[in-house]
């Protein structure tokens, strides 16, 4: 029987070995202090000369509490790369005994359970738990929806996850800005989630910028809807037709707000009617308002085509007038017999 040692008397001329994993995926969403912690523990586990260190010299020389070393220690073991147990001499117990999990074979193990467990069951949201930025994401749905969600909704955000490639904080910052505008309902979830992802926003940053474009667009639909007098959110139909309008047409709001005072002069003012007037200027290729103006100054008003196209109605005939004094004298002569009838 051989034993092997390394010599070495002075700890700090070692080095103490991480796992890039932790630094890649770990590391990154921690508190400061708990990564501290971890690194100072993993040095003393990996140490030949001394791997006993109390809570107490651990917050001294981080410069922080016992009660965060504590907090640090239960982090870690909930992210489940570490695990404790109780230590005890002679009987007592003393403190804990921290076991540094090797991550590699952790997430291989992980990968191989995935293989058995069916996409929605509940060992899925179990496992996401046990991953504490997802778990924090919960719990901030649990408070923005005034409620626990069910493990259909869980599953939903775990899929956004896995098919859509979101992080957590994007999934977090959308749910947020729909339950900001009073959307809490899935299916706009849904079509929301999918239209980030068609977008390409992966990342918080890519999503601030996408929000920003997406109220800018709605600013100029609202100004549209609103001199329309469409107290409503827009049909698809509709709204097919304002990207038309300003986005594929290219048209500022000036035209086609001028395009909305024409329509809104009409017997039925309708969206159809005002696509007919902004297509029927693409067509003739105007790009600006003194083109459209200079167009109209040229042509018959709308309106006075409508009004010539109006039937006649009662209000159209004019009324009769009667002499009173030669009706009363018909109406003697009937009553003696002197008219026929």
């Amino acid at each position: 029987m051989n034993l092997f040692r390394i010599k070495s008397n002075n700890e700090d001329l070692g080095q103490t070995l991480v796992e890039n994993l932790f630094i890649s995926h770990y590391m990154p969403s921690a508190p400061a202090d708990h990564v501290k912690v971890y690194l100072l523990g993993l040095k003393y586990s990996q140490s030949y000369v001394n791997s006993m260190l109390s809570n107490e010299t651990i917050a001294k020389t981080l410069g922080i509490s016992c009660d965060e070393v504590n907090a640090a220690w239960k982090y870690w073991a909930e992210q489940g790369i570490m695990k404790l147990y109780p230590y005890s001499h002679a009987g007592v117990e003393e403190g804990l005994t921290v076991e540094y999990l090797n991550i590699k074979e952790i997430i291989l193990n992980i990968k191989e359970k995935k293989e058995d467990v069916g996409k929605y069951s509940p060992e899925r949201i179990i496992a996401a738990r046990g991953n504490q930025v997802i778990k924090a994401m919960f719990e901030s749905f649990r408070k923005l929806f005034g409620r626990e969600l069910s493990p259909s909704e869980l599953f939903v955000f775990l899929d956004w996850m896995d098919d859509y490639n979101f992080p957590p904080d994007v999934i977090t910052l959308l749910v947020e800005d729909c339950v900001s505008r009073g959307k809490k309902d899935m299916p706009y979830l849904k079509q929301v989630a999918k239209n980030w992802f068609d977008a390409g926003v992966d990342s918080v940053e890519k999503a601030n910028q996408y929000n920003l474009r997406h109220k800018e667009k709605w600013q100029k639909y609202n100004k549209v809807l609103n001199y329309m007098r469409i107290g409503r959110q827009p049909t698809s139909a509709e709204e097919k037709m304002l990207q038309k309008w300003f986005y594929t047409f290219g048209y500022g709001e000036d035209i086609i707000l001028k395009a909305c005072e024409l329509t809104a002069g009409t017997l039925k003012p309708s969206f159809k009617y005002l696509d007919r007037i902004l297509s029927e200027w693409h067509d003739n290729n105007f790009s600006s308002l003194q083109e459209v103006e200079a167009y109209l100054l040229r042509t018959p008003s709308r309106d006075r085509k409508a009004s010539k196209n109006q039937k006649p109605s009662f209000n159209n005939f004019k009324n009769r007038t009667y002499d009173a004094k030669a009706l009363e004298d018909m109406l003697l002569k009937k009553s003696r017999g002197e008219l026929s009838e």
